[in-house]
Order: C-alpha cells, then structure tokens, then sequence
C-alpha cells in the first residue's frame, strides 16, 4: 500500500471512529443519502410544470432547494441565485453566453490531482477530499459520497446540473416543504436569503413567500384608467395570480448510504372566491346604462409561512377585480338598457383568503363597522353612460362607492383563524361572500337599499364625476 492509499486508510478509519454525537458526525462525515420526491395531485391537470422541494436538516443545520420536474419527478439541486424564473441560468448551450463548459454537478476527477497529504493549514476534510479525487479513476479505490454541488451563478455562462431521478444530501434528519418554484407572482427573496445566510441567523421559521405587490400608479398593475382609492392602507396583487400550491412533511429522518423517498399531497393554498351584490337602478329622473362594474377587496393575506404554511394576517394586500355584470332587462347582446331596473355582478378571484377589518383595543363594535380604511373594505366603480333629453346624446359618468364587510365576511367563514390571532388557513378552495346591501344608483348618487337588521354593512358614495345638472 503506497503512502497516499495508507493515509486514505487512516484518515477514513479516524473519522469512522470519531463520531460519538450525531451533530459532530453529521457536522464532520460527508454521508450522503439519495433522496427523491413522489406527488399526489388533487387536479393532476393543474399541477405546476416544476416545483421546488426546501430540504432543510435540523440539526446540524443544513439547507438547499431542489427543483422537480412534474412530468418525470426528476430533480436537481439549485442555489439561492437560480430559484426565480428570471435568474435561472440559460440551459440550452447553444443559446446566449454559455462559455464555461457544462457543469454537471459531481467532482468528477478536475481539480488538484495531485495531493501529496496535508499541510499544517489543511483541515482532515480537504485532505480526504484531495485523496479521493487523485485516485478517482481507480475502479478498485473505495470510493465516497460527494458533498451537494456548489450553487451556479448566472452570468457565468456555466449549464446548470442536469435533472436526475435523485439527489444526494447529508444524512439527519429533515423537514421538506414543497411549493410552486415558477410562480410569476410570489417573491422569492426571503428564501433565497435563507439558503444564502447561516441558520442560525435566519431560522426557518422567520421565512415565507410573498405574493409580488404593485402601487396603484404602476404600469404592469392591471386596473381600469379611472380609479380613485379611498382606502390606501396597501398596496395592490394583480387580479389574475395563479394558484399556489403547498405542502410540508414532519421532521423525517434520512439514513446514510439508501434512498428515500418523500411524498407530497399538496393543496392549494388560495381560495378561489365568487362575490355577488347587486345594483338597483332608479331612472325616473335620469335615464343610464350600465356599462362596466369594477371592484376592489382589501385584507388579502401576502404572506405565507413556510415552516406551517400559515397565512400572516398583519401583512395584507388589495385586488382589484372587472366583474360580469348581469342586467335583468338586457337587450339582445346581453348588455344594460336605459329602462332595466337590476343588474346582478358577480366577481371571480383567486386569492390566499380576505380578511376583516381588526378591531383595536377600545373600539366598539359599532366602531368597527363604521371603518372604511383596512382590510375587509370593498370598493366599486361604476361606469355609466347617461342620457340627456335636452340634447338627445350620451355621456360617461363614474360613480364610486365603497362598504365595510364585517358582518358579510362573518357570514362568508372564508378563513380560520390560529390560536395566538396572529395566522389564518383558508376553509376549503372555494369560498362565496355574498353582499346583501344593494347599491341604489339613481344617477346622481350612490345609496343603499334598506333591508332591515339583516343588511348592517353599507355602501357609502365617495366619488362621482362629470355630476351635471339635467
């Protein structure tokens, strides 16, 4: 046995030997296991096209994104610069600045081949690693796990690992969560800087998602040209997110030198919600046509933790929403008539969940439902065009008008709410609120139609324009 092979020997029997608590093995010993992931799908036809997998160990912390592939469950490991579609690295060689070779993810004999044993500054895991890669082309050396590849960079022009039916990560034991990895309107950051920083200044428990937020001046935010928000509290989400999908497994233990493998059911963590009121038109002194109904429903939940998949209700976002809107009287394309009386809208949103408006400390409950500012409010913006006698023609006007949802939303139970008031969890993917206060327009004003006890949220006007005198 020459020197190199011998001192292979000592240091693989040193470290065998050596480890008396599972977090200095785990801390110490390169065992890796190889790990794949199953999915049950509740609507297969929905199923993202990649989902990532957090594989986080909880002792000996230990952290890193594996990508999986929907379609063949294959999978790769990935870095915190490549989890967003936009930062992932190109991976067609032939396409853009892809000069640095391919980078498949394993030591496979580059490097320092030639390791002469270690020097007063070289730690026992360099040496054994600089031995193994001198003697890699042997087939009849012992050969050993590898480490988890290192993150590629973009802009490096290096490929990305290739998907494989499985990935090797240390031994311990884990806690997997599964979540969509190609959604264009979640924020990545806080993962990425989970992945990135050291656990023990970033606890998974302080990581979650965000749903992306715009403000209302915003060119990529979807809204009608004539909005006037009365309730600023927040920020806005687009109107058309998709779903986000979720799951997480208990704390499982993964064995050295043996795959394993993880099954996933996840759920939809948004709601998909109908909201339905109705406008009363009154036209015995002007005369209108609805045109287009638009909404705006405030206390949607932006952030969900990772660790519970809770939604966070202290962080709240806007939606705004076009509704369908349904005359009783239509003419023959389905659109309003000067003489229809009703018109029934009804909204269709994908969102985590919406909820009420909070009641501080000292607040009476009539005080809450006389809130108009938070979450749980709604606003709506009715465009109209109106007709005037005097010169036979037609012009538009806006009206807007806005309703505390207190009483509607605890009708709905759209959301249940943790122990500690601080988290909710949707009840189910599908929710209704119906708004039983009906708006009365009758073309100068936004009121409400009394319908007794049963109807305490109401609509308040607050905008209108081009209000002339007919």
């Amino acid at each position: 046995m020459n020197s190199k092979k011998l001192l292979y020997t000592l240091l693989l029997g040193a470290t065998l030997t050596s480890c008396t608590e599972v977090e200095i093995c785990e801390r110490d010993h390169p065992h890796t296991s190889d790990v794949n992931f199953t999915y049950t799908w509740n609507k297969p036809e929905d199923k993202p096209n990649r989902m990532g997998v957090l594989c986080y160990r909880v002792v000996g912390q230990w952290k890193q994104v594996a990508e999986v592939n929907t379609d063949d469950l294959t999978l790769r490991l990935i870095g915190e610069t490549t989890i967003t579609p936009e930062n992932r690295p190109n991976e067609n060689p032939d396409e853009g600045d892809n000069t640095g070779g391919d980078n498949t993810g394993g030591n496979t004999g580059g490097g320092n081949t030639d390791a002469t044993g270690p020097t007063e500054t070289e730690n026992e895991e360099s040496v054994k690693r600089q031995v193994l890669l001198a003697y890699a082309d042997e087939p009849t050396e012992p050969t050993e796990p590898t480490e988890p590849t290192e993150p590629t960079e973009p802009g490096t022009g290096t490929t990305p690992p290739p998907f494989t039916p499985t990935v090797k990560i240390p031994r311990g034991y884990y806690k997997f969560a599964t979540f969509p990895l190609d959604n264009p309107s979640i924020d990545y950051s806080e993962l990425e800087q989970f992945i990135e920083k050291d656990a023990a200044d970033y606890p998974l428990q302080n990581v979650g998602l965000s749903y992306k937020v715009y403000d209302i001046k915003d060119p990529k935010l979807n809204k009608p040209l004539a909005w006037q928000d009365f309730n600023p509290y927040a920020k806005y989400i687009q109107p058309d997110v998709e779903p986000l999908y979720y799951d997480s497994t208990v704390v499982q233990r993964v064995r050295a030198d043996r795959q394993t493998t993880f099954e996933f059911k996840p759920k939809i963590l948004s709601q998909n919600i109908d909201i339905n009121f109705n406008i009363v038109k009154n036209t015995d002194e002007v005369q209108f046509k609805v045109t287009e109904v638009w909404a705006e429903i405030s206390g949607v939940p932006t952030y969900i933790k990772m660790n519970t998949g809770y939604l966070d209700i202290t962080k709240t976002s806007k939606m705004l929403f076009k509704t369908d809107i349904k005359p009783s009287n239509p003419d023959d394309n389905g659109n309003d008539t000067n003489e229809n009386k009703r018109i029934a809208c009804h909204g269709n949103i994908n969102v985590t969940g919406v909820v009420n408006v909070q009641r501080a400390y000292g607040e009476t409950l009539e005080d809450v439902r006389k809130k108009i500012y938070g979450p749980g409010i709604m606003q709506v913006v009715i465009y109209t065009e109106v007709y005037n006698p005097k010169t036979g023609q037609t012009f538009p006007q806006k009206w807007q008008g806005i309703i505390n949802l207190y009483n509607t939303l605890n009708k709905a139970k759209l959301m249940t709410t943790t122990s500690d008031n601080k988290y909710v969890y949707r009840n189910g993917e599908h929710g209704t609120i119906n708004i039983s206060a009906e708006i009365l327009l009758d073309g100068k004003t936004v009121g409400n139609i009394d319908k007794g006890g049963d109807a305490l949220d109401r609509w308040i006007q607050t905008d209108s324009d081009i209000n002339i005198d007919i």
